[in-house]
Order: C-alpha cells, then sequence, then structure tokens
C-alpha cells in the first residue's frame, strides 16, 4: 500500500474534524484509519502505546463509574464517545505516523483544514452585523474555535521544525499570525492567558535546543510583550462582550458546592460525562445563569462523575503525558526534540483552558489525542529506527 494511500482517512479526518456537523464523516474516516491500522498490526504487530497505565487507569475508572452512575445508559455513550473515540484516534495517529513523510503529510491535511476554516470564520463575522463573533456561524462557537487554536499552534510549530522549506519559519509565523487575528475576533480571553503562558514555556525551551537563537534579555522582553499585547486584547475583549463582574460568575459560586459533593462520596461518582451534573445535582445549577449546567472545569467534572479516584487519574494522564514529552524534548534527533516542545505546549495548554470550563470533549478531544498521537508515533519510530541502526550488524 501506497504511504498516502494508508494514510488518506486519517488526513481527511484531521481535515473535517473541526467543521461543525461533521461527526458522520469524521467517524467513517478514523474507523477507515482502524482498518489500516488493522492491517498494520497485522502485518508489524502492535507498537509500543506511550502512556498505556494512565490510559487503562482513565478508562477503568469510567467504566466503574456506571456502577453508581444516575442515568447508566448516558454514561455508557459518553465513555463510548469519550473515551473509545479519542482512543481510536491515538491508537491509529501512534500507529500510523512513522516517518517524517507521514508527519508532513498529516500536518498538511490540518494546516489546510484550519485555513478553510479560517477562512470560514473571517467571512462569517466580516460580513455579519452582529458587534461580536457569530456564535450560530458556520466555524462554530468562539469557545470552541478558541480552543481548537490552543491546540493546534503546537503543531504548526512542530510544522516549521519538520518541513523541508527553505522559509519554513516565516511560513508557519504567517499561520500563526492568521490564527491570532482571528483569536481577536472570536474575543475569548482565556485563550489569551493560555496563549501568554504557551510563549513563556515555548521560548526557552526552544532557546535551549538551539531553534531559535536570541538572547537572554530579548527573549524576556519577547515574553513580556506577548503577556502585554495578551493584556491589552483581554481590556478588548472585556469592553465588547457583555461580560459579568468576577463577584458575580456563577462559577466561583458554583464551585463550592461541586466540591462539597465530590466529597460527600469521595470514592464514586455519579456516571461518566458532562451532564452529570444536571442529572445528580442539579440545585447546583445557578438560578440566573441555567446555562452553567456543568461545573465549568474539567477535574470537577471528572469528581462528579468518578469521585477523588477519577480526578487523579484524569491528573496522573496528563502528567504521564507532560512527562514523555518533556523527556522527548531533550532528544538528540531535532525533530524529535521539536515533537517533545509541542507536546509540553500541547498539554499545558488543553490542561489550563479547561480549568474555566471543559472542551475535553468530542471533536476537540478528538484533536487533542490525534496530535499528541501524531507526536509521540512519530517519535516512537523514529527513536526505535535509531535504535535498529546503531544495533551491531545493522
Amino acid at each position: 500500500m501506497k504511504p498516502w494511500a494508508r494514510l488518506l482517512p486519517l488526513a481527511v479526518f484531521l481535515f473535517i474534524l473541526p467543521f461543525p456537523g461533521t461527526v458522520t464523516l469524521r467517524l467513517l474516516a478514523l474507523a477507515g484509519g482502524l482498518l489500516v491500522c488493522a492491517w498494520s498490526w497485522h502485518r508489524d504487530g502492535v507498537p509500543q502505546i506511550p502512556a498505556r497505565l494512565a490510559l487503562v487507569l482513565w478508562g477503568g475508572f469510567a467504566l466503574v463509574s456506571l456502577a453508581t452512575a444516575v442515568d447508566p445508559a448516558y454514561s455508557l455513550g459518553e465513555i463510548k464517545n469519550e473515551i473509545g473515540y479519542t482512543m481510536a484516534a491515538y491508537l491509529a495517529f501512534v500507529t500510523l505516523t512513522r516517518t517524517r513523510a507521514d508527519a508532513v503529510f498529516l500536518l498538511g491535511a490540518l494546516i489546510l483544514g484550519s485555513l478553510a476554516l479560517a477562512g470560514i470564520a473571517l467571512w462569517d463575522n466580516l460580513s455579519s452585523d452582529l458587534p461580536r463573533w457569530n456564535e450560530d456561524g458556520l466555524a462554530g462557537g468562539s469557545g470552541s474555535y478558541s480552543t481548537y487554536l490552543l491546540a493546534l499552534l503546537p503543531a504548526l510549530l512542530w510544522a516549521g521544525g519538520i518541513l523541508r522549506l527553505q522559509h519554513r519559519w516565516g511560513l508557519v509565523a504567517g499561520l500563526i499570525a492568521l490564527q491570532l487575528v482571528v483569536a481577536v475576533i472570536a474575543g475569548q480571553r482565556q485563550f489569551w492567558l493560555v496563549f501568554a503562558l504557551q510563549v513563556l514555556v515555548g521560548l526557552p525551551l526552544l532557546r535551549k535546543r538551539g531553534f531559535i537563537e536570541i538572547s537572554t534579555s530579548r527573549m524576556r522582553a519577547i515574553g513580556v510583550l506577548a503577556v502585554v499585547l495578551s493584556a491589552l486584547v483581554i481590556v478588548g475583549a472585556t469592553a465588547r462582550r457583555d461580560t459579568i463582574s468576577l463577584s458575580e460568575d456563577p462559577r466561583l459560586s458554583m464551585w463550592p458546592g461541586v466540591a462539597a459533593r465530590i466529597l460527600e462520596n469521595p470514592l464514586t461518582g455519579k456516571g461518566f460525562g458532562r451532564e452529570t451534573m444536571k442529572k445528580a445535582y442539579p440545585e447546583l445549577r445557578s438560578r440566573k445563569y441555567p446555562e452553567v449546567w456543568h461545573a465549568h472545569n474539567l477535574f470537577l467534572n471528572y469528581g462528579l462523575s468518578m469521585g477523588l479516584p477519577g480526578m487523579l487519574a484524569a491528573l496522573y494522564l496528563f502528567f504521564t503525558l507532560l512527562r514523555i514529552f518533556w523527556k522527548l524534548s531533550r532528544a538528540d534527533d531535532r525533530v524529535i526534540a521539536m515533537a517533545g516542545i509541542c507536546g509540553v505546549l500541547l498539554v499545558i495548554a488543553v490542561v489550563v483552558r479547561n480549568l474555566t470550563n471543559d472542551f475535553f470533549v468530542r471533536d476537540l478531544a478528538l484533536l487533542f489525542w490525534a496530535i499528541a498521537g501524531m507526536l509521540l508515533g512519530y517519535a516512537t519510530h523514529a527513536e526505535k529506527s535509531a535504535q535498529i541502526a546503531k544495533a551491531p550488524g545493522a
């Protein structure tokens, strides 16, 4: 099978993933990718799966939560969607992303999809008479789009390290700049806090590995500039939007009650899924803001769903991934090192973004696991190839 044919289902999956209303198409593409995986496993065996123990604990506690679920049928469906499908994507990308050419092909599909979505978002919002983001537009809601961008940006950065183009960094800078323009229009304040954090973490890592050559003083100046610009955009977004004050934020008033419910039954939850709070503890919903129907925090939602063991499993999962990527960032191979740096930024972005909301579901969870699988798949196969080449008699 030719390389492009082997990767075509996953490329289609990456291209259509961010577009709303493409659930059937993305699942068909994912199924095609799994068929290719099955062929690959039959021929070459199952590859090493990074973070296996953490993944087993995460899925295991989700299944255990069915025993005390307030709505077992709903929770089983959520496990299928949020763990079953995402792990299928993770396994597919870990298995099939083997070479630089594979990564370039898949990144190309991801970038083309992001450009198409950015074009639609710009058209939707610049042609609209609305004073803010068109939440019902073809590009989806502002919260989802900004979360999508935070996962996309590390992938764009990795493209700069893996594409063999003379002016690759200029190309990557242009792609990132375009997405930041769309992010300004989206007006999501949390995006800019996380983006500034990505800059502050990413610059020292890139400098240490020699991907950028700047002085310490200039690096600090860029970091300060990123923070200041992010703060200015946040102030502008706050002025543009009809936002509530911090003292009236329903999340702050809701979180103590959520924590109390978790501690009432610390070892069990009420079943996996974001709607658990609405189903099991309707009294926690704000009367003034009934649209706040879940805890708006990934880990608190897991606590309501699976108790403290579920919260710890989620923390352990993200910590394990962060540790793996951190180790890769110190690799001798520069492309592997770049994959590690981008993986660190990916995990940080997704975790911090979901501390004040919970977008780690459906297409956004699939995107995270697809990119993580792509990074880890390339790194795993590249390290294995290097070990074989160094072996005596190779």
